[in-house]
């Protein structure tokens, strides 16, 4: 694609090609999480504010591995994400007396109370990242970056 179009430059700065989808959004998430981070420094976490807003959607449905399922990321990642959610009170995990090997996951009292202040924070700063750009343009980036994430997972296996 880039290469077909090499000559084609960036509508917002005409001195550079289009990016690459894989750095834009790169660029967008160092901003925005770096961003979240230090609004939520108090919280004594820094960062798996999403995986916490997921288990407690799913408070008590969720396990370990549902949890790696959706953020498309392995088990050991999640045991570490899990582990450090677990260490700083946020979460807690049950073993599933039927199947030694799966742990359900729970919102203790001090992750549920800050669930409200996570959610108000993010709203926030999607507010600002929306400012000014219909509600049509937005749902359909979504769809459009959801198409581009399921047409990329092809490529997963490559780099495991």
């Amino acid at each position: 694609f880039l290469q077909r179009n090499k000559n084609r430059m960036c509508k917002i700065d005409k001195n550079i090609p289009i990016e690459p989808i894989g750095r834009i959004t790169e660029r967008i998430s160092k901003i925005f999480f770096g961003t979240l981070q230090k609004r939520l420094s108090n919280l004594e976490i820094s960062r798996s504010f999403y995986p916490l807003l997921l288990i407690d959607f799913k408070d008590g449905e969720l396990t370990q591995q549902n949890l790696a399922d959706e953020l498309q990321i392995d088990k050991v990642q999640v045991v570490h994400i899990i582990d450090y959610l677990s260490e700083n009170g946020y979460v807690t995990r049950v073993q599933n007396a039927k199947d030694r090997r799966e742990y359900k996951l729970f919102m203790t009292d001090k992750g549920r109370g800050n669930i409200p202040m996570i959610r108000k924070t993010i709203d926030e700063l999607m507010g600002i990242a929306f400012k000014d750009i219909p509600s049509e343009k937005i749902e359909e980036l979504y769809e459009t970056l959801y198409m581009v994430k399921r047409n990329l997972l092809c490529l997963k296996k490559e780099i495991e």
